[in-house]
């Protein structure tokens, strides 16, 4: 018996493909494969063979290379992408060719003219993880060429790959002047394709449209509506962008409709594309006999969840690097979610975050927004003014911010939450809180903002439904405690003190010791009659805020003399200090 004798070698593979394929084939087949072709011919057969590589395996959308150093590897992929950008100036967005490359490091088993192993198989799912116009590579090729290539890749964390048993370290790089492609759709909305989140631009999030498990035809219309009605809101979501294809997304949502004779379910998923887990699922209930605001309603709560869920999934992404590695989009993102939690530890991560991308950037209308923001919450959770100086320059970050980019809802959100509790000008806070929902209707923290101006102003009936809706968007968004304290004062003003006193103390289970919430516990319980209550919340906040008087009380933004008078007074009958 013979055996025949098995060549291994140590090999760069380099895996390469093109960014939406599938899309640019189905809008012009021939016209796209002529322009790949060109390519290849003209750049990367060319590119390959100068830095010593072969091509041992071509497909309708990408190839597979083979070098003996993986200095040539990197060196020529860095060339390749450089050039592709050059190549795409002036190009259309719906004709452009974008490409992203993966490359490995390892041992690959020879067989004529091909080449296999599981260094291949890694290679080609580095390529999957690369942001379009970039390189992916794994940490053998990082520390290999560590000190060779006049480039810095960034830290892409641990991933988990498809067929691969171990957790990967991954790094990525692109060219300077790479942006985030632009596709148009149907209506001629521009939906951003590609840019994963540690690329420099948003996370992005690909829709799939919702299937039917059972049900009649009443069903597969509904999911139809559904669908239109989740993607529209999604496409006004700031910090998120919606994308075309999922293999492009950094998160993937895909759903189903159910009906159950007059009932419907929905049931939502999300798809992390970096770990390759689904992280969230959530059902939706309803009446079949749904009128157009149900189906706007139920793609506000959809649109809330996802939102939140990504931006949760995000910040724990980029917290496990270091803040140098970490872009703005990312550091930005990550300050503005834990600004939600109310807590100061959050407050001043917040701060350190913001001020680098402002020291990077300076005029980033989100970054001066979200440090007007920050001020603003530390005002809202103590119970001290800020000083006439620091109110000042955190009242023009926000209205700068604005002005940088008018057509922010979250701009307008923050200018208007500034212009209530620094200056308690409730007319101006309105006008911006509706400005912010006319750029984005489904916004949880516009709808709160227009609840607090109309309670505010003295209608807590009408302030009460905006708040609650804002409430019920997502039962996990983290500024879900604010949203009780907005009913727990709308309670008060109401004369409901024992409705108040119950919604804060939910309030508060959520986020304790935060003295906003302690004031609204002691004063509801105070006129409610519960006066043991109230004093025991009473020692509580001295315990906190020691120096509390309630001369230095801040003035809260009621439009109404006796409502502030009555807020007060409760704090009397509790024997706080005057």
């Amino acid at each position: 018996m013979t055996s025949e004798r098995i060549e291994r070698r140590l090999a760069a593979v380099l895996a390469a493909d093109v960014v939406g394929y599938s899309r640019l084939m189905g809008a012009d087949e021939l016209g796209t494969f002529e322009r790949i072709r060109a390519h290849r011919k003209e750049l990367f057969e060319p590119a390959i063979a100068r830095h010593r590589g072969r091509i041992f395996k071509l497909m309708g959308d990408g190839l597979l290379a083979e070098f003996a150093s993986v200095v040539d590897a990197v060196s020529c992929a860095v060339e390749l992408q450089r050039t592709m950008l050059q190549r795409n100036l002036g190009v259309p967005d719906e004709r452009r060719i974008d490409v992203r490359i993966g490359i490995n490091l390892g041992d690959v088993i020879v067989e004529d003219g091909d080449r296999h192993g599981d260094a291949i198989n890694l290679a080609a799912r580095l390529e999957q993880l690369a942001r379009p116009n970039g390189i992916c590579i794994s940490n053998k090729v990082r520390t290999e060429i560590s000190g060779k290539v006049d480039i810095s890749f960034e830290n892409g964390g641990e991933q988990r790959l498809k067929n691969i048993a171990q957790t990967i370290t991954v790094f990525h790089w692109r060219p300077e002047g790479a942006a985030p492609l632009v596709a148009t759709d149907a209506a001629g909305t521009g939906i951003r394709v590609g840019g994963p989140a540690g690329s420099g631009a948003k996370p992005s999030l690909a829709l799939s449209r919702l299937g039917v498990l059972d049900g009649d035809s009443q069903a597969i219309h509904l999911a139809a509506g559904l669908n239109e009605a989740v993607a529209s809101s999604l496409a006004n979501l700031t910090g998120i962008s919606l994308v075309t294809e999922a293999n492009d997304a950094n998160y993937h949502a895909s759903g189903s409709v159910q009906t159950y004779g007059s009932r419907f379910r929905v049931t939502m998923k999300l798809l992390n594309h970096w770990s390759k887990k689904q992280f969230w699922s959530e059902h939706f209930d309803g009446d079949i006999a749904t009128t157009f605001d149900t189906l706007d309603d139920l793609a506000f709560h959809i649109c809330s969840a996802l939102r939140y869920e990504v931006y949760e999934q995000e910040t724990e992404r980029t917290r496990l690097r270091s803040l140098e590695e970490q872009t703005n989009e990312e550091l930005m993102g990550q300050a503005s979610h834990i600004l939600l939690n109310s807590r100061r530890s959050d407050y001043e991560r917040s701060v350190t975050l913001i001020d680098l991308v402002v020291k990077r950037d300076p005029n980033n209308f989100m970054a001066l927004a979200i440090r007007a923001w920050g001020a603003m919450v530390e005002v809202v959770c103590g119970y001290r003014d800020v000083s006439p100086a620091d109110a000042k320059v955190a009242l023009q970050l926000a209205r700068k911010a604005t002005e940088l980019n008018g057509r922010s809802d979250f701009a307008h959100l923050v200018y208007g939450l500034n212009v209530l509790y620094l200056k308690r000008d409730l007319d101006a806070a309105a006008r911006q809180a509706r400005r912010s929902l006319e750029l984005n209707p489904n916004y949880a923290l516009a709808i709160d903002l227009l609840g607090m101006t109309t309670m505010y102003a003295g209608d807590a009936e009408g302030g009460l439904r905006e708040c609650k809706r804002a409430l019920e968007a997502s039962p996990r968004f983290p500024a879900n405690n604010w949203f009780m304290d907005n009913m727990a004062i709308g309670n008060f003003l109401r004369g409901d003190y024992l409705s108040a006193a119950e919604w804060a103390r939910r309030s508060d289970e959520i986020h304790g010791d935060i003295p906003r919430c302690m004031l609204l516990l002691i004063t509801s319980y105070a006129h409610a009659g519960r006066a043991a209550e109230a004093g025991g919340e009473a020692e509580r906040l001295m315990q906190a805020c020691p120096d509390f008087r309630i001369r230095d009380l801040r003035r809260w933004p009621f439009l109404r003399e006796q409502d502030w008078a009555r807020f007060t007074d409760g704090l009397m009958q509790a024997r706080l200090p005057d």
